[in-house]
């Protein structure tokens, strides 16, 4: 069931609000961002399904490879959201990590099915041989 749920980096200078069901999904990545910074996002939630309020200059921002936008806190370093803008594919998403939500239930969490992809190849519906590491 769809539901807003409330987030923030952790020097609280980024807020935000989602709305989704966690029960679509959660995601990891075995990329190089997404290993190094231990990433676990929600799958896609609709840009119009996500509101991101921060303070001047806080919010931060390089591009992937991928299309994706990582954002993050300038001031604290943590990691808040993807963002994909496709026009081409007619897709606006977030991606958003589940560490940066601050009424999730860990139980919803947990309930949620998880899928790993072989971002390292660029094999994108491909599990990766190893994931104890992710």
């Amino acid at each position: 069931m769809k539901r807003t749920y409330h987030g923030s980096c952790h020097c609280k200078a980024i807020t935000f609000a989602a709305t989704f069901d966690p029960s679509d999904g959660t995601g990891k990545c075995n990329c190089r961002l997404c290993w190094k910074q231990r990433m676990w996002k929600t799958n896609k939630v609709s840009s119009d399904n996500f509101t991101l309020s921060s303070e001047t200059g806080a919010l931060g921002g390089f591009m992937g490879r991928h299309q994706g936008t990582h954002h993050f806190c300038t001031r604290c370093g943590i990691s808040i959201h993807t963002h994909v803008v496709r026009p081409e594919a007619g897709e606006d998403y977030v991606m958003i990590q589940v560490a940066a939500f601050d009424d999730l239930p860990v139980e919803e969490l947990l309930a949620a099915p998880l899928t790993i992809v072989d971002g390292y190849h660029d094999k994108w519906t491909n599990m990766p041989a190893e994931i104890r590491h992710l």
